[in-house]
């Protein structure tokens, strides 16, 4: 037994993320943020009005993780793309 106090709950080192890797992680979900609005507006002109309350839906989630992006909050760096 040892005389040195154990630590609560054993937390793994974090590597941050590198400039260059969350910058383009923020451009893309900018750019998800920025088609889903545009696409919700453009679903309201065609009367889809459910459709783009679920688009304005996504973008502002797609928004929320951007800016814990940009400020550096977010813990897990997310690629998401569709082809």
């Amino acid at each position: 037994m040892s005389a040195e106090p154990q630590p609560i709950g054993s937390q793994a080192e974090v590597r941050p993320y590198s400039q260059a890797s969350r910058a383009g992680y923020g451009l893309l979900w900018t750019a998800w943020t920025i088609l889903l609005t545009i696409g919700g507006f453009v679903l309201f002109a065609q009367s889809s009005v459910f459709a783009g309350l679920i688009s304005l839906g996504l973008a502002a989630l797609a928004l929320r993780y951007t800016w814990r992006i940009w400020t550096w909050q977010a813990r897990r760096l997310i690629f998401f793309i569709v082809f």
